[in-house]
C-alpha cells in the first residue's frame, strides 16, 4: 500500500472509547442482519463521540443518535449511536455539528449522557455501517478488535 495512493484505502478510526464487537450480535435485526450494510459495532464506554473519518455530514439526525459521513472517495458510513435511541426525540444528547458540515477525523460530533440514555434504550451498542450503496465493488477489514480508544484505528476499507 503505497503512501500517495489517492482514493485506495481509507482508514476508519474509532469514533468512542468502548469495546468492538461483531455486528451480528447487535440486538437489532436491521443491523445484525446488515439490512443497511456491513460493519461493526462498539459498546461505548463514555459519551464522547467523534468522527471516525474524514468527510461530510451528509445525515445529522435532529434526535442526535445518527450520522451518515461521506468521505471523498465515496464511501459512506453511518454512525448509529444505541438501539432505539431515535424514540429519546434527543434527549441526553448534545450535537456539535450540523449537517452540510466537513468534519475531520477526531472532530466531536455529540456528546451523550451515557448514564441517562442507557436507562432508557435497550442497549448502547453503537453499529458504524458501511452503506451498502457507496461500497460497490470495496470490501472492508476489521483490523482490531476488544477494547479501543478513541482515535484508534479499527478498520480499513480497500
Amino acid at each position: 500500500m503505497g503512501l500517495f495512493t489517492k482514493n485506495k484505502n481509507l482508514d476508519i478510526f474509532a469514533p468512542v472509547d468502548g469495546e468492538i464487537i461483531d455486528l451480528s450480535k447487535v440486538e437489532d435485526e436491521v443491523f445484525s442482519e446488515k439490512m443497511l450494510g456491513d460493519g461493526l459495532a462498539i459498546i461505548p464506554e463514555n459519551g464522547e463521540f467523534v468522527a471516525p473519518i474524514d468527510g461530510k455530514l451528509v445525515t445529522v439526525f435532529p434526535s442526535g443518535h445518527a450520522y451518515g459521513i461521506a468521505n471523498s472517495n465515496g464511501v459512506e458510513i453511518l454512525l448509529h449511536i444505541g438501539l432505539d435511541t431515535v424514540s429519546l426525540n434527543g434527549e441526553g444528547f448534545d450535537i456539535n455539528v450540523k449537517q452540510g458540515q466537513n468534519v475531520k477525523k477526531g472532530d466531536l460530533l455529540v456528546n451523550v449522557d451515557i448514564e441517562s440514555v442507557s436507562k432508557k434504550v435497550p442497549s448502547m451498542q453503537t453499529p458504524l455501517i458501511f452503506t451498502t450503496d457507496s461500497m460497490s465493488g470495496r470490501s472492508f477489514e476489521i483490523v482490531k478488535t476488544g477494547k479501543v480508544k478513541k482515535g484508534d484505528l479499527i478498520a480499513q476499507v480497500k
